[in-house]
């Protein structure tokens, strides 16, 4: 697989989560409140960001030096803790509104799994060696 193939995943994964928090957003507000939609899309842009930032940390971690992988390392924690501040801080807010903000939450996993779907029924370029 090359870097550019690996790219083309990262960003397939991010359109599936901009389209699914899209969808999302008008759905949760037809069928239950618009305060639903606005913590789905609260959510929606944590998971967003947490996407973003593990793209970022997760690359500049294969750096050759020791130190630098260390550093990128420790900082990924801040994924987790953007998340749970975002939990945290709503659910304080809108405590009635769980369900779409944990849906929210969970784009990234939507979209991967997505991508992973994808990947199996794709058919093979060409035959792998004997």
């Amino acid at each position: 697989m090359s870097e550019g193939e690996g790219e083309d995943h990262l960003r397939r994964v991010t359109r599936a989560m901009v389209l699914l928090g899209l969808l999302g957003i008008p759905l949760w507000g037809f069928l239950r409140s618009w305060t639903a939609a606005l913590c789905f899309g609260v959510g929606a842009l944590a998971s967003l960001a947490f996407w973003t930032l593990h793209r970022v940390l997760t690359s500049r971690m294969l750096a050759p030096s020791v130190r630098r992988r260390w550093l990128y390392g420790f900082l990924s924690l801040g994924k987790l803790a953007l998340i749970a501040l975002v939990l945290r801080g709503m659910m304080g807010r809108y405590p009635a509104e769980a369900l779409p903000l944990a849906l929210g939450v969970l784009l990234f996993v939507a979209g991967i799994l997505l991508e992973a779907l994808r990947l199996a029924f794709q058919r093979p370029e060409a035959p792998p060696p004997d």
